[in-house]
């Protein structure tokens, strides 16, 4: 199939809870091989959608397809290939790290070898040897992440879906979980991730679905969404600094929305990336040596403010 293999089907898919609509006809495919954030504000939908993609809840209407396989038909099969790593704890307290991880894989039906092997690549990628034995209840919080997605990880699956999964870690913790997912999407895992922190939706995600009331808003690349929203603006100092010369000419170069002279210099706003290499020319060839180029775009945040008051109102 090449590029766009997907290895995630959303067809139309809605779910009511008597009148209350959690989740409006979405459609959505996710590429494999990809990390692919689900954002938006509590209510929006995202946990129905995971709940029904995990086979933990049924659509009212529409299908979803992993790797080819019906999520309410399915069912097992699905169950085989993804893990689940949901906000609450879903290991045993009273069991030590590497009992928890030896009870989920016999679960799943994998052979005891090959938990005992599994157990131990998992545990080094997590950072985790050091506390095989340690009970889990004895975990630190953001340790204790990393078990809920050890024993999510112990049957191999394609698709790994991460609910909220840095709710209440610090940053140190947090940054750490962020090289975990990257890791194991380097090795070829298909990563699912919600979460309403903007950076990390930034950082870690290549593609971005904003949602809202059950519908999705919008959806692309983290830097397509960036550049919907907002244009850039430059600021550019130079020497001798004659900047009333220039603004006329930079006014007129396309992608260029406004030139204006303040304490710093010009501030420049563009509509169009690609405009800077010609306003920097400009510059140049009216003598001016750039001393430094300042700049600013907007952020995931803005995106989202956008377009959920066009959303809200």
């Amino acid at each position: 199939m090449g590029a766009m293999d997907k290895i995630i089907e959303i067809q139309n898919i809605s779910r009511t809870f008597g009148e209350f609509k959690a989740l409006n006809d979405v459609s959505l495919d996710i590429e494999k091989g990809t990390i692919f954030g689900l954002l938006g504000p509590n209510g929006a939908g995202k946990s129905t959608l995971i709940n029904v993609l995990s086979c933990q809840m049924r659509p009212t209407t529409g299908s979803a397809f992993i790797s080819g396989l019906d999520v309410v038909t399915d069912k097992k099969d699905v169950l085989s290939i993804i893990g689940v790593v949901p906000q609450e704890n879903s290991f045993y307290d009273e069991l030590t790290v590497t009992e928890n991880l030896r009870y989920f894989g016999s679960l799943y039906g994998v052979a005891v070898i090959d938990i005992k092997k599994r157990s131990h690549r998992i545990l080094e990628m997590l950072q985790l040897t050091e506390k095989g034995s340690s009970r889990a209840s004895t975990l630190s919080g953001g340790m204790k992440t990393r078990l809920n997605i050890a024993c999510a990880l112990i049957h191999k699956p394609e698709v790994l879906i991460l609910d909220e999964p840095s709710v209440g870690l610090d940053p140190v913790s947090r940054k750490a979980l962020w090289d975990t997912i990257r890791e194991l999407n380097r090795q070829g895992t298909t990563i699912l991730i919600t979460t309403h922190y903007m950076e990390e939706a930034d950082l870690l995600c290549d593609r971005i679905l904003i949602m809202h009331r059950g519908n999705i808003v919008v959806e692309g690349t983290p830097e397509d969404l960036k550049n919907t929203v907002g244009d850039r603006v430059i600021q550019i100092t130079s020497t001798p600094g004659d900047y009333n010369a220039l603004t006329d000419r930079v006014n007129t170069l396309e992608g260029v929305a406004s030139c204006t002279v303040n304490e710093n210099g010009l501030k420049i706003t563009l509509t169009n990336e690609q405009a800077l290499e010609h306003v920097i020319e400009t510059l140049e060839m009216g003598g001016e040596h750039i001393t430094n180029i300042e700049s600013n775009r907007p952020s995931l945040e803005n995106v989202f403010i956008h377009f959920a008051q066009e959303e809200w109102h």
